[in-house]
């Protein structure tokens, strides 16, 4: 019986529901060759191994290809599998372009007391981009038992499914920042008549050459954008570290009934296969939340170094000609 999952918190439960979709978008099909089983001559029997295994594959979030468009393939090779055929590589890349699946894979059991499941993923290139095997020994659980636990742990470690991460476009560079030359401060013309007692009073600065004071820094909208942005990409990047722990926790946990070579009872398979499920989710929630953040936080820093104020106005002079003297004035930038 499946144990009760635990509450999870309304915000994680709605992160993990918008960011879904994006990952599901990240996967492609695969081309899932027929198991070649080794050493069993019983037709019932191979159509029941190759039936557990393709069960087995599908359930870790792997979208394959119709299988009629697999059997539609293999019907014109000349042995009707790629398996027996000189080079396996070659024939699965053609199946995964026949198919337009992004990976072909061919998976090789050979049941019996040492029960051995091989794997061969290729491209449509026919290039091989992943192979592993395992093997597993029998302590007196089922022979189908055995295949499910071998298929399972196979599974986990093929490379079958490429994670696509969208690049970050980066923004053009805003343009300069032309600042505007004052105008010319009047020259001041002696006043004819008699010579007064004193000298008329000189203006203040600011209002004898007209210079205007902005009230801000000259920043733009694009710094406040970018602390935003950076502050939206660290809890992103949290986010992702949070899920990553998660993942890695709920797999440890899936593993431990399989410590020192036992087999978990009947009973624990549901829990173990739910426990994987959940890291599997839990990992692809923490790469595309890490990738979120990290494009949050690079288009805050753009933003932010891309809006400083402009540079201060040249300084000015003014001369000034009087009954009383000559007086000059300059305002340095």
């Amino acid at each position: 019986m499946q144990p009760p999952s635990t509450p999870r918190s309304p915000l994680f439960l709605a992160l993990g529901l918008l960011l879904a979709p994006a990952a599901s978008a990240q996967t492609d099909f695969v081309a899932l060759h027929p198991c070649a089983i080794v050493g069993e001559k019983d037709k019932n029997k191979v159509q029941d191994h190759q039936a557990t295994c393709a069960t087995e594959i599908a359930r870790g979030d792997v979208q394959l290809v119709p299988s009629d468009q697999v059997r539609a393939f293999l019907d014109k090779e000349p042995k009707k599998s790629c398996a027996q055929a000189k080079k396996p590589a070659e024939c699965l890349g053609r199946l995964a372009t026949a198919t337009q699946a992004s990976r072909a894979v061919l998976i090789t059991l050979d049941p019996g007391q040492l029960t051995r499941v091989s794997g061969l993923v290729v491209n449509p290139s026919g290039e091989v981009v992943d192979q592993k095997s395992v093997q597993i020994r029998s302590r007196g659980q089922p022979q189908t038992e055995l295949i499910r636990t071998a298929i399972t742990r196979l599974r986990e470690q093929l490379n079958l499914v490429p994670i696509k991460v969208t690049p970050l476009v980066e923004q053009p560079a805003p343009p300069p920042l032309v600042a505007a030359a004052p105008p010319p401060a009047p020259i001041s013309e002696p006043t004819p008549g008699p010579a007064p007692a004193e000298p008329p009073p000189v203006a203040a600065p600011s209002e004898a050459l007209g210079v205007s004071r902005s009230p801000g820094d000259g920043r733009t909208w694009k710094t406040p954008v970018a602390y935003a942005s950076a502050g939206a990409g660290v809890v992103a990047l949290g986010l992702g570290g949070f899920f990553a722990i998660s993942g890695n926790n709920a797999m440890i946990e899936s593993n431990k009934p399989y410590a020192d070579n036992r087999y978990p009872p009947q009973s624990e398979l549901a829990n173990i296969s739910r426990l994987r499920s959940e890291a599997t989710t839990q990992r692809i929630l923490a790469g595309v939340s890490s990738t979120l953040g990290a494009a949050l936080v690079g288009t805050g820093v753009y933003l932010w170094l891309h809006d400083r104020p402009a540079s201060p106005a040249p300084g000015v002079a003014a001369l000034s000609v009087g009954p009383g003297g000559v007086s000059i004035l300059g305002v340095l930038p």
